[in-house]
């Protein structure tokens, strides 16, 4: 999928016998995104069945809250079968296609391969972000190793979206955990 996507959301699981799917959305603007008619391209997929391929974009057709997460009936989904091919996929839209950011706004998407710096030093490469609860997680390699960093505003000194660099004052020995 191009960088030019956004993940949006996780198909947790198959939901009913005709090819129903219980979402994780990864967005405040889930309403808007998940409309009839939205076509969301796929990533990721998990397991499928021997010799079917998952589509590579999906159409949603209904979509409603259900329990902290969403329920969605796709075009290309018809049943059960077909649905738990797509357990574990992330679900992206252009991100043109996102509602716009207020003045200085920004996407935790948007701190993928930004390096993480402390004083002088850079400590690794931002490969993935967790939106946990509390607060989102930097995933990082250090050195061929997965680091995971809270993203917390007392943490983070500075962003340089222009250098591509998050400037932290990182608590001592967090990275030897």
């Amino acid at each position: 999928m191009p960088d030019a996507h956004v993940i949006v959301a996780l198909i947790c699981r198959p939901h009913g016998i005709r090819g129903g799917l219980l979402l994780d959305a990864d967005s405040d603007h889930a309403e808007a995104l998940l409309q009839p008619g939205r076509r969301l391209h796929l990533v990721d997929a998990g397991w499928r069945p021997e010799g079917a391929l998952p589509p590579r974009a999906i159409t949603v057709e209904t979509a409603r809250p259900h329990g902290g997460r969403w329920l969605v009936e796709v075009r290309e989904v018809a049943d059960r079968t077909a649905a738990e091919g797509l357990r574990g996929a992330r679900l992206g839209v252009p991100r043109e296609e996102l509602p716009g950011l207020p003045d200085g706004g920004y996407l935790l998407h948007d701190l993928i391969g930004m390096s993480v710096c402390e004083g002088d030093m850079t400590i690794g490469v931002i490969r993935e972000v967790y939106d946990q609860p509390g607060a989102p997680l930097l995933a990082l390699d250090v050195d061929g190793r997965e680091r995971l960093v809270p993203f917390e505003a007392e943490l983070v000194a500075e962003l340089d979206f222009e250098a591509g660099e998050v400037r932290m004052k990182l608590p001592r020995g967090l990275l030897d955990i």
